[in-house]
C-alpha cells in the first residue's frame, strides 16, 4: 500500500467500492442539521431532508467537518510516518479547506496538505482517483499535489436550481439576488469560479437555462469526462444526458452523486454539471 493517504470529505459522495479498493483512502463527514436534530451526511437522503424540513418549517443548515474528525484519521497516519492529501469541496460552498488546513498546522504541515477542489461530488471522486492512482504509481507527494492543482484548474462546475431561496438561506448568496429572483421568475445558471458561487447568466425558463447550460459546456472542446447529477429531478437528469452524448458522444458521461449537504445548499430540482478540459 501507498505510504501517501488520501482524505475526503463525504460531499464528493464517494462509492463503498472506492473505500475497499483503497485501504488508504479516508473520509471525513459534513453535517446536515434541522432546528435541534444533527445527523452525518451519509445517514440522510435529500428526500428525507426535504420531508423533514417541510414538516418543521426549518430550514436544513449545514456543518463542515470538525477538527476532531480530521485529527481522529491524520493524527495516526502521520505518526506511523504517512503523507495525506487532503481533498475538500469548493470553498465557496463549505469552510472545510480551512478547517483542514488549520488543522494540518496543529499537526504537521509539511505532511499533511490540503487542496481546495474549487468543485463538489464528480469533481472530488475524479481528483481522488487521479490521486490514488498517482501514488499507487509511487509519484512523490509535490508531483501529485502538482497535478492534481492541474485538474483543478482544468475542471468547471455548472449549476442549475429551481429556486434561488436554499442557496440565500444558506448564505450563499444575498438577499436582493433572491428577491430579484424571485419578483421576476428568474433561473440563473451558476458556477464556480476560483471556488466561489457566481452567477454566469439569468434566463427567464428552465428550458432556457439548461439551453445555456449546454451552450456554456460546448465551449471547452477537448474533455476528460462530464458528471451530471440532480437532487430530485431524474427525469431531467436523463434528458441533459441525452444532450450531452449528442454534443459529445466519445466523452464519458459520469453520474454525480449529490448528498445532502449539497442538497441543503441547492434545494430540490437542482442540476449540476461537472467537467475536465483534458490536461496537455
Amino acid at each position: 500500500m501507498s505510504h501517501i493517504h488520501i482524505v475526503v470529505d463525504t460531499s464528493a459522495q464517494l462509492t463503498k467500492e472506492m473505500f475497499e479498493k483503497h485501504p488508504n483512502l479516508h473520509s471525513v463527514s459534513m453535517k446536515v442539521r434541522i432546528g435541534e436534530e444533527e445527523w452525518p451526511e451519509d445517514e440522510i437522503s435529500n428526500a428525507e431532508l426535504f420531508r423533514r424540513s417541510k414538516e418543521c418549517k426549518q430550514h436544513p443548515q449545514t456543518s463542515q467537518p470538525a477538527p476532531g474528525d480530521f485529527i481522529e484519521i491524520c493524527k495516526p497516519l502521520l505518526e506511523a510516518g504517512k503523507e495525506i492529501i487532503v481533498i475538500a469541496v469548493s470553498g465557496g460552498l463549505s469552510g472545510t479547506a480551512q478547517g483542514a488546513r488549520s488543522v494540518a498546522k496543529m499537526l504537521d504541515e509539511k505532511r499533511m496538505h490540503v487542496i481546495d477542489s474549487s468543485t463538489a461530488s464528480i469533481g472530488m471522486v475524479q481528483l481522488a482517483k487521479g490521486a490514488l492512482a498517482m501514488a499507487d504509481s509511487g509519484m512523490e507527494t509535490s508531483v501529485i499535489i502538482s497535478k492534481l492543482l492541474a485538474m483543478v484548474e482544468a475542471t468547471h462546475t455548472l449549476i442549475l436550481v429551481d429556486t434561488l431561496d436554499y442557496l440565500y438561506k444558506g448564505g450563499r448568496i444575498g438577499g436582493a439576488a433572491a428577491l430579484f429572483g424571485t419578483i421576476f421568475q428568474i433561473r440563473p445558471v451558476i458556477h464556480l469560479i476560483d471556488g466561489k458561487v457566481a452567477v454566469l447568466d439569468k434566463v427567464r425558463t428552465k428550458q432556457r437555462a439548461v439551453t445555456r447550460m449546454l451552450d456554456e459546456l460546448k465551449r471547452y472542446n477537448e474533455l476528460e469526462y462530464i458528471g451530471i447529477g440532480n437532487v430530485d429531478a431524474p427525469l431531467e437528469e436523463e434528458m441533459i444526458v441525452e444532450r450531452v452524448k449528442e454534443i459529445y458522444p466519445d466523452v464519458p458521461i459520469l453520474h454525480a452523486g449529490i448528498g445532502s449537504v449539497l442538497g441543503a445548499h441547492l434545494g430540490p430540482g437542482m442540476i449540476g454539471v461537472v467537467f475536465q478540459e483534458k490536461i496537455k
